[in-house]
């Protein structure tokens, strides 16, 4: 399976929005989500995947932002039976690689105790991301994790 990253568009967001509400079990509501997609593709900071270029089929996505030295992944899902077979770490490559070489990463994702935030963590820390601080607002407990400029995938 060869997998293909490109720079989203316009009309890649109902596909997105099919991904998004595959994710929301996982990430729960996504307010706005729509209107974020647009902002970023309007940006050039939403990559999709997609088993060729010819194929309509959105198996996975990441949004990206930041500035100066400071960047992050904002959103990051790839379709359940696609998950396990080298999306998720080809579009974190493709991310790392939009950003200036001298810039942290930063990704915020599940706090450890289930199944896939455990997995959530192995995942990045394999990406070259270290665990930094728990943070939570209201009720969600999230993990950061850094990725320093000196590391490479």
């Amino acid at each position: 399976m060869e997998i293909q990253i490109t720079l989203a568009e316009h009309n890649d967001i109902d596909p997105w929005m099919l991904l998004a509400e595959q994710v929301i079990p996982l990430f729960g509501p996504m307010p706005h989500f729509e209107a974020i997609l647009g902002r970023k593709i309007a940006q050039k900071q939403a990559y999709c995947a997609r088993i060729d270029t010819r194929n309509v089929t959105l198996i996975g996505g990441v949004l990206i932002g930041g500035s100066g030295r400071k960047h992050w992944i904002r959103w990051l899902a790839v379709s359940s039976e696609y998950r396990r077979r080298g999306v998720g770490r080809t579009l974190v490559e493709k991310a790392i690689s939009a950003v200036p070489a001298n810039s942290s990463i930063y990704v915020d994702t599940f706090v450890g105790g289930s199944a896939e935030a455990d997995a959530a963590n192995r995942f990045y820390q394999t990406c070259g991301f270290a665990p930094a601080e728990v943070w939570q607002v209201d009720d969600l407990l999230r993990q950061r994790y850094v990725r320093p400029p000196s590391v490479y995938v």
